[in-house]
Formats: structure tokens, C-alpha cells, sequence
């Protein structure tokens, strides 16, 4: 268990003690579930159309706060072309491959207010590119103990036209009820597709910092280090995920989307770093 979960029921059990109102914050996670399962709002046209739309969802506290939130990625991915169609079966599959790659995605979040009573929207403040992360793949999380800021760093693949790419390195935190995105790199290349193997292969181009000075490809791979570095505190972060039609379909069991709500959070996990 993780140190925000352990606060979270350490607040909850003070609640209890010395009775009074009681913020979302003070609540366990499972009694704030319970709460976004039968508010009104989680069954209205915003969020019932996130229900309804594919994609995966995941149970997270990105700020620390104790109030939890409800994530949901979206993403669009473009077919095989028609000429790779009538390429040889390796072929045919090393395009598949790239067609597994998102063009595209949209990240919506909803977090617990303060008193308990609505599911709130989360603001998504670009500071440079529009490019929604891709929180599956985070590489570590550092906190900024001056402003209590948890920051996330993420890599962001993208495919760029038929066979292109971008990768965005990213930080991510979530400030006063709105997700910052920031992207601080970017490196461009595109799929080599070798037709007798039907192998793709990532072809290295250029590769840029925010400011859109040149990088090499293996300064790239320090980049969030380096933005790290004047930060206190270290970890190791991961957010599980599961597809939004298993929860759809976890409603005609008993307890079903709270299970499985329930089953994410305790995936969420910040593991400090060893010095």
C-alpha cells in the first residue's frame, strides 16, 4: 500500500474519532467509489458518453489530494493501406504493427469535489503542443516538495501520415483541479518496412526540445532526468488500466464496476526511488 492510500484511512479514522463534517478527502477509497456510483451526475450525458465509447479508464490520485480520479483514454488508429494489402504475409503484418499505433487520442479526467457531492471535470491545460499523453507509459514520477506538485513523465508515440512518427516526452501533473500537459522533447522519424522480412523498423530523424533546439536520439532518452533533477523526491509510478467495455459489461454483476473501479486504484501505485 502505497503512502497516499495510508493517509487517505488515517484521515478517514480521524473523521470517525472526533465526528464533524466529512470532506471526499477523509474518505477511503472504496467509500468514494461508492459515492461516483451513485451520484447523479456519473449517469449524465458527459460522463455516459464516455461509458459508452471505447477506450480504457483507470482509478488514480495524480495530486495527492485523497480525492480520487476517474480517467478515460480514447484513441484513433488509422487500417493497413490498400498497396501493403497486396504485399506477402510479412508485409502485410509489419503494417499491422503500425497500424496498432494511435494518430490520435483524447484523455478526459473527472475528479471527487471537495465536499463529496459531484464528480467534477478536469480541466486540460496545454502549456505547448496539443498532444494528450499517453499515461499507459509512464517512465517515473518526481515531486516538487517546495510547491507539492507530483509531477508524471511520459512517452507519447503518435503515428505521423502513412508511416511516420513522433514521440513526446511529457510532464504531466495535475494543479488545482486542471491537468497540466507540457511537452518538453519531441524526435520524428518514420517505419522502415523491409519487404522480403516484413519488418518495421524505426527510422531515426531529427529530434527537437521545447524550445526547438536540436537534439541527438540519445540525449533525448536523459531529457526528463535532467528536467527532474532539481525536484526532491523520486518514484516509480503506474496507473492500471482496463477497457471501458469490461466495466459496461461489469454492471450486471453484483458489485461488478465497483470491483473492478476498486481494482485499478489498487494498481495505482508511487514507489520512491532508491538514492
Amino acid at each position: 500500500m502505497n503512502c497516499t492510500k495510508r493517509f487517505g484511512m488515517a484521515l478517514a479514522l480521524a473523521a470517525s474519532v472526533f465526528g464533524g463534517a466529512v470532506e471526499a478527502a477523509t474518505l477511503l477509497p472504496e467509500e468514494q467509489i461508492d459515492l461516483i456510483l451513485n451520484m447523479p451526475v456519473t449517469y449524465g450525458d458527459d460522463l455516459e458518453m464516455r461509458m459508452r465509447e471505447n477506450g480504457d479508464f483507470a482509478v488514480t490520485d495524480l495530486d495527492g489530494n485523497g480525492r480520487i480520479e476517474l480517467l478515460f483514454l480514447q484513441e484513433t488508429k488509422h487500417g493497413v493501406p490498400e498497396e501493403a494489402e497486396q504485399g506477402n504475409e510479412n508485409v502485410r503484418s509489419a503494417w499491422q504493427h503500425i497500424a496498432s499505433i494511435p494518430v490520435s487520442r483524447k484523455l478526459y479526467a473527472y475528479e471527487i469535489s471537495e465536499n463529496g457531492k459531484r464528480l467534477d471535470p478536469v480541466g486540460i491545460v496545454f502549456t505547448d503542443d496539443e498532444i494528450d499523453p499517453n499515461l499507459k507509459y509512464l517512465n517515473l514520477a518526481y515531486r516538487d516538495t517546495k510547491r507539492n506538485i507530483t509531477y508524471y513523465s511520459v512517452s507519447t508515440l503518435t503515428r505521423v501520415g502513412d508511416a511516420g512518427y513522433r514521440v513526446s516526452i511529457q510532464n504531466v501533473s495535475l494543479q488545482n483541479g486542471a491537468l497540466q500537459i507540457q511537452t518538453i522533447a519531441s524526435e520524428f522519424g518514420n517505419y522502415g518496412i523491409y519487404a522480403e522480412q516484413g519488418t518495421p523498423e524505426a527510422v531515426f530523424d531529427h529530434a527537437v526540445d521545447r524550445y526547438g533546439n536540436a537534439l541527438t536520439q540519445g540525449a533525448l532518452s536523459s531529457v526528463a532526468m535532467d528536467y527532474a533533477a532539481g525536484c526532491e523526491e523520486r518514484f516509480d509510478a503506474r496507473i492500471l488500466w482496463h477497457p471501458v467495455q469490461a466495466l459496461r459489461e461489469s454492471k450486471i454483476q453484483p458489485n461488478g464496476m465497483k470491483s473492478l473501479m476498486l481494482n485499478s486504484w489498487e494498481g495505482f501505485s508511487l514507489t520512491p526511488q532508491k538514492s
